[in-house]
């Protein structure tokens, strides 16, 4: 069901739930005109005002169920119209349960005057047509995510947690040998070991096009996704030194016509870059031959 469905089905709901009580809104008003209570009691005004309001209003807002009318426009504007609506109604039950609870104070007991009641059984049928409606509207659609977005989110995840990889390793379950992560090339064959979980062609240390002279090698080339991966293991609080040798990439790689992103992972686990928040924050984005780039520090803080 689409939205223009749903608000025209949901007004010839509204309209005939609304004749369904015609005959009973007719009779609540004359209770109210004639009920024997008095009528300086705030209780049996508000009562009658709610009863007459409900009436004309119910009938009103349904008096034309094609959109666009004369008061919606578009499927939006009734939704709007009746969420208004809703609250419009909601505040009426509001009002009742004020002036019944002023009442039973003032008198010493527990419940309302009949017009109380007569009033609220209008307000409920009206409000749980209004909710049935709400209940039905259709949700918009979930936004889609491609394959290739997936993919390149969930090697940000995996470069994010890395540090946990690490950790993992420390302590072998049956006191065996460890691996123990030291430099680039260590991250280099255990992030290799991660990704080849996920995706089935991780090539290794390809190499760019040679810019002004130089070339660069990434540690992992995921071809499908035209995605490039290098790893970084920062050693002491150098990041000047680090940020250069990025920038120097960050060329080279945009040269490489067939790379489109590049991911970093600049492994910290001493904690020696300063502020690793705004590190990433400056280096992550597009640049020349390269639509995106994203630089990861892990452990993340």
């Amino acid at each position: 069901m689409d939205k223009m469905e749903w608000a025209v089905e949901s007004l010839e709901y509204l309209r005939k739930a609304r004749i369904a009580i015609d005959d009973e809104f007719r009779g609540a008003m004359q209770d109210a005109k004639g009920y024997p209570g008095s009528w300086k009691d705030p209780w049996h005004g508000t009562s009658r005002d709610i009863i007459s309001n409900l009436y004309h209003y119910s009938e009103e807002f349904v008096a034309d169920v094609r959109i666009p009318n004369e008061m919606f426009a578009s499927p939006e504007r009734f939704e709007q119209g009746l969420v208004a609506y809703r609250a419009f109604v909601q505040a009426m039950v509001d009002d009742l349960d004020e002036e019944q609870a002023a009442y039973e104070l003032k008198h010493k007991i527990v419940g309302a005057p009949h017009i109380v009641d007569v009033a609220r059984r209008q307000v409920f049928h009206v409000l749980g047509a209004i909710d049935y409606t709400l209940a039905r509207k259709p949700s918009p659609p979930a936004a889609t995510v491609s394959s290739e977005t997936a993919d390149l989110d969930l090697i940000v995840t995996l470069a994010r947690r890395f540090h946990e990889s690490v950790l993992a390793l420390k302590t072998h379950p049956h006191g065996g040998a460890v691996y123990a992560i030291k430099d680039e090339w260590d991250c280099q064959y255990l992030f290799r070991s991660i990704l080849a979980a996920y995706f089935p062609d991780v090539r290794e240390e390809e190499w760019s096009p040679s810019v002004a002279g130089s070339a660069s090698r990434c540690e992992f080339f995921l071809k499908p996704l035209r995605a490039m991966v290098e790893l970084k293991y920062v050693r002491k609080s150098d990041t000047t030194k680090i940020k250069k040798e990025l920038a120097n990439d960050f060329v080279d790689y945009g040269g490489n016509s067939e790379v489109d992103r590049l991911i970093c992972l600049v492994y910290d686990p001493d904690n020696h870059l300063k502020n690793p928040a705004g590190f990433q924050s400056d280096l992550s984005k597009p640049r020349t031959g390269l639509i995106d780039v994203k630089v990861i520090v892990s452990p993340p803080r």
